[in-house]
């Protein structure tokens, strides 16, 4: 019956391989390691067994994740066991169950006829935290996190602690840290490159500023990446600075505000966003959701003073519900469409809501009346009250201007004010066919007048002022300049 070994081999130093002598590993065997320094190898081959590099073995195809990469490592295992009596994985110091090998190994076994054992080696995370205090001058007092290469998309936000990461021992993996490590650091962040040599001795091999890792040296598995506190300010930090401003010692204005206060700035800085994303510059996109992130840690803040909630509960809020309603995404549901899907969510939050029918068009009476229009427009296309195609909604909308026209004959102030919602509300409909958000766009024209008008009123101010001796034809003509100007620069 086959048999795997998961052996420790410490330091990695030549004298490490004795534990093959010790453990009387009898008979032909295979040899496997993610990735060995070469005085390993020739060893290993010197005894006459077969040496096997993962990194070297595991076909990695484009869009492997780093789950992927160790879950095609322990296929290739599982594949060797059953045509060899005995293997031994080879991992560095002593395996332990957080490494992703020993994980995934322990989930697939069960499923198949062998045996797993583990055989410890020495502890190396001892030496590795005493080099990093005694040679390196390392700080921990905000602690230290461990993660294995192939778990970093476990890394969720910029760590406040030392980072050290284990087994970046392929091109592909130092690859993938870099991508990922670069959310949370700046390109220029160092990296400090650990590895032990065939002595046992730890050293920093080499420096590298994180976005240069690629151009480093060759690694093996006894290779470590240390990173100190990310510099960035993470949102926990943020928490902390509105918890400070709001204390007695804090700042007065924001001690003397509440909930009611705070409105009017939550939709000036949403605008705010919005105006940043049409603008099309990062750098402002950037700062502008801030600003509003402000907004929602200032209102958290002030409901924890409440003990009404927190922060925490907010993230963790929302968090939940995007997982509940994506079943096709995190479940098995299917949603073929961005209808299909948007009928499931509503689905989702009346099933939360308890079995008491929702209203169809509940919504914030605070929504401005051209996005509400299209909101209800779309509710009711959900369920199949809509035109065929956009045929429909352009008939419509000559219906209504037509309409319009009659009231307006008629001189009925009632009956015109109803025709020109109607009116509104088709061109809104006429937008949603379109793929266009009525109020954008509306946003997008009143800045264009706005724009325009200003070079009006520079020519006018030109020429004394003077509105009242300046001809309509004249104004227009104005108008037309500022037009092709905008064409001109628009190029």
């Amino acid at each position: 019956m086959p048999e795997l070994y998961l052996v420790g081999l410490g330091k990695g130093d030549e004298n490490s391989l004795k534990i093959l002598e010790e453990q009387k590993f009898s008979g032909a065997c295979t040899c496997l390691f993610h990735s060995a320094p070469s005085h390993l190898k020739e060893l290993v081959e010197k005894k006459g067994l077969r040496f096997i590099n993962s990194s070297e073995a595991v076909e990695i195809k484009p869009g492997n994740s780093l789950k992927d990469l160790y879950r095609e490592t322990v296929r290739l295992v599982l594949e060797i066991i059953k045509k060899e009596s005995k293997v031994i994985f080879f991992l560095p110091g002593r395996p332990w169950p957080g490494e992703a090998i020993v994980s995934e190994l322990s989930l697939q076994l069960p499923g198949i006829q062998g045996f797993l054992h583990v055989v410890s080696g020495e502890d190396i995370w001892g030496y590795t935290m005493d080099f990093l205090g005694r040679e390196m001058a390392v700080d921990f007092s905000r602690g230290v996190s461990f993660y294995d290469a192939h778990f970093l998309e476990e890394l969720r936000e910029p760590p406040r602690s030392q980072l050290v990461i284990t087994h970046p021992c392929n091109k592909y993996l130092i690859s993938s840290i870099k991508k990922r490590l670069l959310s949370f650091y700046p390109p220029e962040h160092n990296v400090n490159i650990l590895q032990f040599n065939s002595k046992g001795s730890l050293s920093l091999l080499e420096v590298q500023p994180l976005g240069k890792i690629e151009e480093a040296g060759i690694f093996n598995c006894w290779t470590f990446f240390h990173l100190t506190p990310s510099p960035y300010y993470t949102l926990g930090d943020m928490a902390c600075l509105m918890e400070q401003l709001r204390s007695p010692e804090g700042c007065p204005w924001d001690r003397q505000q509440d909930h009611f206060s705070l409105r009017p700035y939550v939709l000036e800085e949403a605008y705010e966003v919005v105006g940043a994303i049409n603008r099309g510059v990062p750098r402002e996109l950037c700062e502008e959701l801030g600003d509003l992130l402000l907004q929602v840690i200032f209102h958290s803040q002030l409901a924890r003073e409440n003990e009404d909630f927190s922060l925490w509960q907010v993230i963790d809020g929302i968090t939940t519900k995007i997982y509940r309603r994506h079943p096709h995404v995190f479940q098995n549901e299917e949603a073929s469409n961005a209808t299909e899907v948007r009928l499931k969510w509503q689905e989702i939050k009346q099933q939360e809501k308890g079995q008491e029918k929702a209203e169809r068009f509940a919504m914030p009476a605070e929504l401005p009346a051209l996005m509400k229009a299209q909101k209800v427009q779309k509710k009711a296309a959900d369920v199949g009250f809509d035109w065929p195609d956009i045929s429909g909604a352009v008939e419509k909308l000559y219906e209504e201007i037509r309409e319009l026209l009659d009231a307006y004959a008629t001189g009925h102030r009632q009956k015109i004010e109803e025709e020109v919602g109607d009116l509104f509300f088709a061109l809104v409909n006429m937008a949603r066919f379109l793929g266009v958000e009525a109020e954008i766009a509306l946003h997008f024209t009143v800045d264009k007048f706005i724009r325009r008008f200003k070079y009006i009123d520079e020519q006018v101010q030109l020429r004394g002022g003077d509105y009242s001796g300046l001809s309509l034809e004249e104004l227009d003509c104005w108008w037309e300049e500022a037009k092709k100007q905008e064409k001109k620069f628009s190029r």
